[in-house]
């Protein structure tokens, strides 16, 4: 009894504690409401100002080589909401090409790559605003310093780790489906557009390289073995024919060895030649076969889509934060001044 009468007159007390601040916020209503105009009034500087944030998106899709009956069953599993696992060894396939495209090493190039604008380099076009100050520094991203100079590969460094952290998110919007969505936002809308292009154009680089590096290599070998036996055989062809020319005694066998060997040259390159035709055709089948087809699908154009804080909704924002804000000082001013009056 005495353990839910103390309940009582602790809710009591509480609801109490409750009507009274509610009272004294009222009498303190013409105090908060010019903080939360004078909030709300910031609040719409803020919107007004605020840079507004340009985001440039690319679509693409990479063919790929199907997986056999493991990949279609487990197509048909995620169908159902399972993944069976036994992820793609390929690096450019799913999430893997999505990470790749996050990379350091592409995000760089894209970095080093050419602005469009003058001699300039995209990350000199990132760095529009604090350029100067580097380059007094000593900071300049020419091939001879970048690798080479500490300070350089420091801010180079730095800016890529905060592209792929904060601006820069490569992802798909369907595990289902084979399509890469690039997205790249900032307040540089010219920037932003380019830097989505231009790492677009350096990963599929990067990925036909990789993909028909081997074949290109059997083609290049063969094509110089191919040159090789054609002018072997070519030449055979005009020695056998010089020396046919020449007036040789009918009855002696022995001068007519020089053209029946150059002719048994010629029927050995011309097999052998015609065996490296074969083999140089089918190499470059396979380097066809090899060499990525890579589909873009939307690319970002001019005007791209802008995010920026309406000045009303923000300004009530502010003032609706500023006037619980206030109340909330005002209420721990008041406890703190009945508190001290208590203790005196």
């Amino acid at each position: 009894m005495e353990q839910n009468a103390e309940r009582e007159i602790s809710i009591v007390d509480f609801i109490n504690k409750g009507v009274h601040a509610v009272r004294f916020l009222f009498s303190k209503w013409l105090i908060i409401l010019l903080v939360a105009f004078v909030v709300g009034l910031l609040g719409i500087l803020y919107a007004w100002f605020k840079k507004p944030v340009y985001t440039a998106e690319m679509s693409f899709t990479a063919e790929t080589e199907s997986g056999g009956k493991l990949s279609a069953y487990a197509g048909i599993a995620a169908q159902f909401g399972f993944d069976l696992g036994g992820g793609s060894n390929n690096i450019f396939e799913g999430d893997n090409l999505a990470e790749l495209l996050k990379s350091r090493t592409l995000i760089k190039k894209t970095l080093l790559s050419a602005s469009g604008k003058g001699s300039n380099l995209m990350i000199e076009e990132y760095l529009i605003e604090g350029i100067d100050k580097l380059r007094e520094k000593g900071i300049v991203f020419t091939p001879d310093r970048i690798g080479n100079d500490r300070q350089t590969d420091s801010v180079l460094n730095a800016v890529c780790e905060g592209i792929a952290k904060k601006e820069l998110d490569v992802f798909r919007k369907d595990k289902k489906l084979s399509i890469i969505i690039i997205r790249m936002s900032g307040g540089n809308e010219w920037f932003c557009k380019r830097f989505v292009d231009l790492l677009a154009a350096n990963a599929i680089q990067f990925y036909t390289d990789y993909k028909s590096r081997k074949a290109k290599q059997n083609v290049e070998i063969l094509q110089r073995q191919t040159d090789s036996v054609r002018a072997m055989l070519f030449g055979s062809i005009s020695d056998v024919a010089a020396i046919n020319d020449l007036n040789i005694n009918p009855t002696r066998q022995a001068l007519k060895t020089p053209s029946q060997r150059r002719q048994v040259d010629v029927q050995v390159n011309g097999t052998l030649y015609g065996e490296l035709l074969k083999n140089l055709e089918l190499s470059k089948l396979a380097l066809r076969k090899e060499t990525p087809l890579i589909q873009i699908i939307d690319t970002p154009e001019f005007p791209l889509p802008k995010k920026k804080p309406g000045r009303l909704f923000t300004g009530i924002s502010f003032a609706f934060i500023g006037a619980i804000l206030c109340s909330i000082l005002l209420i721990v001013i008041n406890e703190y001044k009945k508190y001290k009056v208590r203790n005196l």
